[in-house]
């Protein structure tokens, strides 16, 4: 009789049972008796081939990954504080107005100037007495290099005389371009003068130097030939034009140097400001007529002080109407 070769042993699976010399072991984890899977106990581990991953191996790696045996917990899931409001819909921080606000506001930016002044072009109210008391009161108080800054003008008038004298200039075209070079030398010296008074309504004593402190030189220049062309122009036509001309022209060159502004848009701004306050520009234009031909007496020497009075008197005016800063 050939005996039939018994089957080799192998090894039991992890959750089969055990079994030798024909005994049972006892139902292995996760079996009933009689082979029934058994739910596993709380706080029990799962077994290696309930795993994720391929052959029941974590799926990390490296430092803090999941040792062999712990289960892979899915990261927590990130979540966002409440956002706070504030207020309506498209008013909170880092929302864009409207295109038609934004409009707006542009079309009412062109109309603002500098340092937060008010828009030309609203009625303020002008005290013609004040401000020439104002105009004579910061000349007591620094009375120095206004003196200097105006008796530049004296020294301006004199290479004038000296410069026809020496070159006797026979024909138009020389005569026009000594002319037009002490014009410009006239024109920085009222730009510098209108510097100075700004700093003393500032509230700041201009030293020699503050005088000549310009944002842009070239446009006083430019603004001071158009208002003194159109001057001219205007008085070649029975005189009258030419004052309105230079009385719609008074703070042009206070535009220039206090915001930086064209040459046309700060006649222009002149002229709304002078019209739109008529009566009371036109009393501070009288007064400051009368202040300059008071000065002319005594050979001009008057004009020393005259000078810089109506100069301080006009820019309180202007920042008085203007809503700028007006120093006690």
């Amino acid at each position: 009789m050939t005996d039939t070769p018994s089957p080799a042993p192998r090894d039991p699976a992890p959750d089969e049972p055990r079994q030798s010399g024909g005994q049972q072991h006892a139902p292995g984890r996760g079996q009933h008796e009689g082979g029934q899977p058994r739910p596993p106990e709380p706080g029990t581990p799962p077994a290696r081939h309930e795993m994720a991953g391929a052959a029941g191996y974590p799926q990390f790696e490296g430092p803090g990954a999941p040792q062999y045996g712990e289960p892979v917990e899915p990261p927590p899931a990130i979540t966002h504080a409440p956002q706070p409001t504030y207020g309506p819909q498209g008013t909170g921080p880092g929302t864009l107005p409207p295109a038609d606000s934004v409009a707006d506001s542009v079309a009412d930016s062109e109309h603002q100037h500098l340092y937060g002044y008010q828009a030309v072009g609203q009625p303020t109210s002008l005290d013609v007495g004040n401000a020439i008391s104002y105009g004579l009161e910061k000349f007591r108080a620094n009375p120095a290099p206004w003196l200097a800054i105006t008796a530049m003008g004296v020294v301006i008038y004199l290479v004038f005389l000296l410069l026809v004298r020496l070159f006797e200039p026979n024909s138009l075209l020389p005569l026009i371009v000594i002319f037009l070079v002490v014009m410009a030398a006239v024109w920085l010296l009222q730009a510098a003068m209108v510097r100075g008074a700004l700093y003393e309504t500032d509230g700041n004593k201009p030293v020699f130097g503050s005088y000549f402190r310009f944002v842009n030189a070239g446009n006083v220049l430019l603004t001071a030939t158009l208002a003194c062309l159109g001057t001219w122009i205007g008085l070649a036509f029975c005189v009258i034009p030419g004052l309105i001309v230079g009385y719609l022209c008074m703070f042009a060159l206070h535009f220039v140097v206090d915001q930086d502004e064209g040459p046309f848009a700060a006649i222009k701004s002149s002229a709304v400001l002078v019209v739109t306050n008529l009566g009371q520009t036109l009393l501070l234009a009288l007064a400051v007529a009368v202040i300059t031909a008071i000065g002319t007496l005594l050979c001009g020497l008057g004009l020393l002080i005259a000078g810089p009075v109506s100069v301080i008197a006009v820019t309180f005016a202007y920042r008085g109407l203007t809503g700028g800063v007006v120093a006690p």
